[in-house]
């Protein structure tokens, strides 16, 4: 009980603590209707609209997931001037995150994934929109003035990069140096392969096969082996590779610990990583950067997150209820064994 009380004091702190996220900002829009016929322009199926839906994704879910766990969330990142602009700030409203601090481009549009489904759950096609460029010189510059505007009111940074063009590497080095010098750590939830724009942060993410690839390792590398090689080229101290059903392995000074994987009902992993890191960031600040613990809150919080279907937000009493149920399985188990 004195573990249960510990984790649940920190998860009580969320409340006092405000993460700045920045990065990608990306919006889920599902038209749902029926169809029962097939065109006759082509072989496809007609999907009568009935229902439009809307989820925040990628920067915006992570700010999402610290507001539903009673943290405050500062989003910053780029956008563009078109309808779906409009939903994801009406949206970052309705779910109480501060939304000021979006730059509007007119050169690119907003990140939209439009899936098209039948009957409410037959997924029938996917539209992307979206640019991958790097975001201009301008856009940087003003994103960096944000940076600095928001930084001293907050307790620690997320960048969320989903590759579609904000996180420059310049962006991503000055960003981190700002937060340095403001005495501000930064944790990273990475995409592709070129980590060494990361350098110097203090936390990152990847899931196995994204720790595989950037450190260039064989497939079937142990995780060690690859953390170790992240090490390298990052120079980041802390190093959690997330790995499914096995759980998440922490390499911190060249030492190894694994966490064993909190969930056994895994329907849908889409934006388990969204949740592991903003649970995370809200526990590091308010545990005072407690690793171990705060670790094991995130994780608790990924085994939630699978278990549900789609993008999804956290709350703390979901995390308390399925820690409860974790530690009185584990005595349970204890109680077995002793007789």
């Amino acid at each position: 009980m004195e573990k249960q009380d510990k984790l649940f004091d920190i998860i009580d702190r969320f409340s006092n603590y405000s993460v700045l996220i920045l990065g990608d900002i990306i919006l889920d829009e599902y038209i749902c209707g029926n169809a029962c016929r097939l065109s006759p322009e082509a072989p496809v199926p007609v999907l009568e609209a009935q229902d439009y839906k809307y989820i925040l994704g990628g920067a915006a879910n992570v700010g999402s997931n610290i507001k539903s766990l009673g943290g405050n969330a500062y989003i910053l990142g780029v956008v563009g001037n078109d309808h779906h602009a409009n939903i994801v700030f009406s949206e970052l409203e309705r779910n109480k995150v501060f939304n000021s601090f979006i730059v509007k481009d007119n050169n690119r549009p907003t990140t939209t994934k439009t899936r098209l489904l039948a009957h409410s759950r037959q997924q029938i096609a996917r539209i992307d929109k979206e640019s991958t460029k790097a975001i201009s010189a301008d856009i940087e510059s003003k994103l960096l003035q944000l940076v600095k505007k928001v930084i001293n009111g907050v307790d620690i940074v997320v960048l969320s990069d989903y590759a579609k063009g904000v996180l420059t590497p310049s962006l991503i080095g000055q960003t981190i140096k700002i937060c340095h010098e403001h005495g501000k750590r930064v944790l990273i939830d990475p995409k592709g392969i070129d980590y060494g724009k990361y350098t110097n942060a203090d936390i990152i993410t990847p899931n196995r096969l994204e720790a595989e690839l950037a450190s260039h390792s064989p497939k079937g590398t142990c995780p060690k082996q690859m953390a170790k090689n992240l090490k390298k080229i990052t120079d980041i101290n802390t190093i959690l590779v997330t790995l499914g059903e096995n759980g998440v392995l922490i390499y911190k000074d060249d030492q190894t610990e694994q966490i064993p994987a909190i969930s056994s009902q895994v329907y849908d992993v889409t934006g388990a990583g969204d949740s592991l890191i903003s649970t995370l960031a809200l526990s590091l600040a308010a545990s005072d950067f407690e690793l171990a613990d705060s670790i094991r809150i995130g994780n608790y919080a990924a085994g939630i997150a699978v278990r549900k279907i789609g993008t999804t937000t956290i709350k703390p009493d979901e995390i308390k209820e399925i820690i409860k149920q974790h530690i009185a399985q584990a005595e349970q188990k204890e109680e077995i064994c002793c007789i």
